[in-house]
């Protein structure tokens, strides 16, 4: 710890966190409308430094906070079980007493699910007169419906009812969530879509690298292995370098406090070292002390020599970093190339374009692999350098290569950065004023009436089922949760009984299933006899211990009774996999058709979120679809899932075997298309004219193109311009455009992460339909020339259309996202986009003096005048 510049937890001078249009990224006094906040960034950025700021600020108003960090060996579980456990007393004295004994409770089974009663028999021979005693022990559990154990979302209730009773907030901070397990890492995104539907005052804040966004991403591709977007779950806040005003505050002033002399110039050269690296800046500054000249203070020599000392200790680590497996060849290969123009900046689309084919997608995972490793930095507009110079002359003498020297600014056009409006993915506008105008998701002030590619309703209202199954599908953001919902509320209408449940990967679904109907059981007694009632309670419980442990214990005792005996046995856990016995679910669902028989009032049992379902899940599913067919009760099955849910529930009605049969064909199939723009338009206009907020029919068009067919997205986009609104003037075109662009922006963390997590063939096909604009390109199978690679494209296309990352109508497909469409254009270069990755150039740049921005050279290899130009096109 400095006397001067403070400590990591305390330090002399705290920044406070901006984006680039000047909104706080770090949390104030007010908590943002988002209840699940997300700080990333390269390592030493500060995301840690932001969850004390957040400690802090609770302890400076009387919040409460629980505190973990992920761990790769320790399930989030135990951690949060520790955490409570240390918190226990701070809970007790600002919550009730009866309250926190619950939450104690409700934590001490989050580990304990599933086996909580044991009901056993034992046998004895032996004994008495003789010296040995044989003992034989069998225990099963018998743990009741009502007694599954605890989850994370119970969890998280039972934090929401602690703050019920003063309305005091609860943090709950997370730390290092890139190092969590990924089973772990999607119960936070469970977790965090839970914690926004409480509407309660829990918050989750979590902080972790660059790579968390990827992780977290990649964590909810669930058991398809479809990856989903996770902006309806986290507020991602990323935290770049600082500003050289706030790094030179950062060091000027703690040295004024202090009394200490200081050269302007001096500050300058450690500002520049600095490069807004909050980590680099400590230790520089702590350096700068040990340097000082104790007449002149923090001189220009001074300072040279404290950044030769931090260069020096850290070179240790340089070599630590390049050693590591995580660096591979095309890493390193990339680093002496940027290492080689010195300070100046590479443009990487031309890199790309001199690898060729087939061969670019490995440098632009390096790039981006780097950048999250805060060993490069991007400025925009596709250029990179490398942020510490220490590293740079570290690389440049590890190969024995000379940089390149600064060239000569050159004449031309600007190229833009593409830094703008790094503003939170979640809108901060006032929730309440957006819900009034256009209604929750669940009540939407204009329903639009959904169509399939017949021209059939989608909806359940609008539409019967064929049969008694009934599946909807559809790309990410098109509705199919939607659906449900207004299904829900049509069964509501009607009375009917409708058992909800998500599949979850970290859970079965007959688990989920036994605690959804226990969450309606209250409806079903009301409905239905006493007598049914306890028959379907016994039920679930039989169903509750086909997951039980089975544990057998072979013992033999030594000595003459009625003294002392001394025991040897052996015990046996038969594992937590289903028995042979019990109810199924197919029995649990015939009895809830009988008891709907009688009065032929349907009872529904409705499953989300299909593709987070396991294979044994999808062969529950396809059977119980089978068995409800055949029995011909009112009793329905109704799912949701992406597009790829058709697919795998074929492949398990085949069963352990995976070859089709025709069980999946048993469900009538609803698969929701992209919103026609009329439709999308009315959705919009409806609203607004009922709460008479104006709008321009140019500001219309705008959001309507820019949502592309996506409801979610036009949700989102509509709101970001309500917030940019001047109620006298309504809606313009330049609110629309602002509202769109910035959207495009706040989404840029959730691009990097889509298309890291993309296959080299998936970004190729990125890359040739995002540079044919709105209108895309045809697919794979009729544009490419028959070959093996025709069908790895033809396959790559499906599965970005499943993520909802590129849409298909008839025989073409386009980039679903607009935004997404420009980030990939801008990432490759237009020309590159164009020429399929195929043209050699090369580029470099200059950092402008006192400006962290380089600047890169036009002409010889930046971007050419043509291409800025047809680039603003789209």
């Amino acid at each position: 710890m400095s006397s001067v510049f403070g400590s990591d937890r305390y330090p002399a001078y705290s920044v406070i966190r901006t984006d680039k249009v000047g909104n706080p990224i770090s949390l104030g006094n007010v908590l943002p409308e988002s209840q699940a906040i997300l700080f990333t960034g390269p390592p030493g950025m500060g995301k840690t430094s932001e969850l004390y700021r957040a400690e802090d600020l609770a302890e400076a108003n009387g919040w409460s906070t629980i505190r973990i960090n992920a761990s790769a060996n320790a399930p989030l579980e135990h951690q949060l079980t520790i955490a409570i456990r240390s918190s226990i007393d701070e809970l007790r004295k600002r919550f009730s007493r009866r309250a926190v004994r619950k939450l104690d409770n409700t934590v001490g089974q989050l580990t304990r699910s599933g086996g909580n009663k044991r009901l056993g028999v034992e046998l004895r021979f032996g004994g008495g007169p003789f010296p040995m005693e044989y003992v034989g022990k069998m225990e099963r559990d018998t743990t009741a419906y009502s007694e599954l154990g605890t989850t994370l979302t119970d969890f998280a209730d039972e934090l929401g009812k602690l703050t019920g009773d003063n309305g005091r907030p609860i943090l709950l901070l997370v730390d290092g969530i890139d190092q969590a397990l990924e089973n772990d890492q999607a119960g936070l995104n469970e977790l965090a879509i839970h914690i926004e539907q409480m509407d309660l005052p829990v918050w989750l804040v979590a902080a972790g690298g660059a790579r968390s966004t990827w992780s977290l991403m990649n964590a909810s591709r669930r058991m398809s292995g479809i990856a989903t977007t996770i902006s309806n779950q986290f507020d991602v806040r990323e935290l770049g370098p600082l500003p050289d005003d706030q790094v030179w505050k950062a060091l000027t002033l703690p040295l004024q406090d202090h009394g200490i002399a200081y050269e302007h110039d001096a500050i300058d050269r450690l500002v520049a070292s600095a490069n807004g690296d909050p980590s680099r800046l400590r230790s520089l500054s702590q350096a700068a002390i040990a340097y000082q000249d104790q007449q002149a203070g923090i001189t220009v020599s001074s300072v040279q020599a404290a950044i030769a000392h931090v260069n020096a200790d850290a070179a240790e680590t340089y070599q630590d970093h390049w050693n590591q497996k995580s660096t591979t060849h095309a890493q390193k290969d990339l680093l002496v190339l940027v290492a080689s123009q010195g300070p100046n900046s590479v443009y990487m689309p031309a890199v790309t374009q001199a690898a060729g084919p087939g061969k670019w997608q490995e440098i632009d995972q390096a790039r981006q692999q780097l950048v999250a490793r805060g060993m490069l930095r991007e400025h925009g507009g596709g250029v990179v350098t490398i942020p510490d110079e220490g590293f740079r002359d570290w690389v440049n003498d590890y190969v024995g290569q000379t940089p390149d020297p600064v060239p000569e600014l050159t004449d031309g056009p600007a190229v833009s950065r593409g830094d703008v409006a790094l503003a939170p993915v979640h809108p901060t506008s006032d929730r309440e004023l957006v819900n009034q105008v256009f209604g929750i998701s669940g009540q939407l002030v204009h329903e639009v009436k959904r169509t399939d590619a017949q021209g059939r309703p989608i909806s359940l209202e609008d539409r019967g089922p064929t049969g008694t199954s009934l599946l909807f599908t559809g790309a990410p953001g098109s509705g199919t949760s939607h659906e449900l919902t207004r299904t829900k509320e049509m069964a509501d209408a009607e009375g009917w009984i409708a058992i909800q449940l998500d599949a979850s990967r970290r859970e079965g679904l007959e688990a989920r299933f036994i605690r959804a109907v226990q969450g309606e059981m209250d409806a079903i007694k009301k409905q239905y006899p006493a007598g049914e009632v306890r028959e379907l309670k016994q039920l679930l419980n039989r169903m509750a211990v086909r997951t039980a442990n089975l544990m057998k214990t072979n013992q033999l005792r030594f000595g003459l009774a009625p003294g002392p005996k001394v025991g040897i046995h052996k015990s046996t856990v038969e594992g937590i996999k289903k028995d042979s016995v019990g109810t199924t679910l197919n029995e649990v669902a015939e009895h809830l058709g009988k008891m709907a028989h009688p009065s032929r009032t349907p009872i529904l049992v409705m499953v989300d979120n299909l593709d987070a379902a396991s294979k044994e899940d999808l062969y529950v599913l396809t059977s119980l679809s089978a068995h409800l067919k055949e029995v011909r009760h009112p009793m329905f099955l109704i799912a949701a899932g992406g597009e790829e849910a058709t697919s795998r529930l074929l492949e398990a009605s085949g069963g352990h075997a995976g070859t089709e049969t025709k069980e999946a064909g048993k469900f009538d199939v609803r698969r929701l298309q992209p919103i026609h723009s009329d439709e999308l338009r009315r959705a919009l206009t409806v609203p607004l004219d009922k709460a008479r907020v104006r709008y321009e029919p140019e500001a219309v068009d705008n959001l309507v193109a820019a949502a592309n067919g996506n409801p979610t997205r036009l949700r989102t986009l509509a709101a970001a311009a309500l917030e940019l609104t001047d109620h006298g003037q309504g809606i313009t075109a330049d609110v629309a455009a602002t509202a769109t662009a910035r959207l495009n922006a706040q989404s840029r963390a959730l691009y990097d992460a889509a298309w890291y997590n993309c296959s080299p063939n998936e970004k190729e096909l990125l890359a040739k339909t995002s540079v044919q604009g709105p209108s895309g390109m045809v697919i794979p199978s009729r544009s490419e020339p028959a070959g093996p690679g025709r069908w790895d494209l033809d396959e790559a296309s499906h599965k970005l259309i499943s993520r909802g990352l590129l849409t298909r109508t008839g025989y073409q497909i386009r980039v679903a996202d607009p935004g997404f469409q420009d980030w990939v254009q801008t990432r490759l270069g237009f020309a590159a986009a164009q020429s399929g990755i195929a043209r050699p150039q090369v580029v470099a740049g200059q950092v402008e003096s006192g400006s962290n921005a380089p600047r890169p050279a036009l002409g010889q290899g930046g971007p050419r005048r043509e291409d800025v130009q047809v680039n603003r096109q789209f």
